[in-house]
């Protein structure tokens, strides 16, 4: 099956939010993807943007969490940034959660849809409050530019606890 790839633009509405949809569609089913994408402490294992995850409890709607960027921005964030909240996890389909930022959130949506014998998989990222264009340069832009080497992780850690399962 061949990956589809597609990026909605970005929105920006004066005083309100950034958006950025990405989707693409993996040659595995949602169960397959969706072991990488709930162990919370595995998330660098696929996303280059991310040195570590701490979950606060079990993963599960309404915990709590920390999220350490990789680089610079990890630095600053492990001193400043307020825990995460998990505010969706439905088994094989949706994670999702917010990140306070300053004077805002982030909030971050996964989805998993299966299509044929692959899956959509959708990242949504949505930046709120009066720092968000600033948020966007910081996080947001590499969050979405980095969808790709997402999707090729995540498949990657399918395909290869797919070969461990058999």
């Amino acid at each position: 099956m061949t990956p589809v790839y597609e990026t909605h633009s970005s929105v920006y509405r004066p005083g309100m939010t950034w958006t950025r949809t990405s989707r693409e569609i993996l040659p595995c089913p949602p169960s397959a993807l969706w072991a990488p994408l709930a162990d919370f402490t595995r998330w660098p294992d696929w996303d280059p943007d991310l040195a570590g995850v701490e979950l606060h409890g079990p993963a599960e709607a309404g915990s709590t969490g920390f999220l350490v960027p990789t680089g610079f921005r990890g630095r600053v964030h492990s001193r400043v940034a307020e825990p995460f909240t998990i505010t969706s996890l439905a088994q094989d389909r949706e994670i999702a959660f917010r990140q306070p930022i300053p004077f805002g959130a982030m909030d971050l949506v996964l989805r998993l849809t299966a299509v044929g014998e692959g899956t959509e998989f959708v990242q949504e990222i949505t930046l709120t409050g009066p720092l968000r264009a600033v948020m966007v340069a910081i996080i947001g832009g590499d969050v979405v530019k980095h969808f790709d080497v997402k999707c090729a992780r995540l498949t990657e850690l399918a395909a290869a606890q797919a070969d461990h399962d058999a």
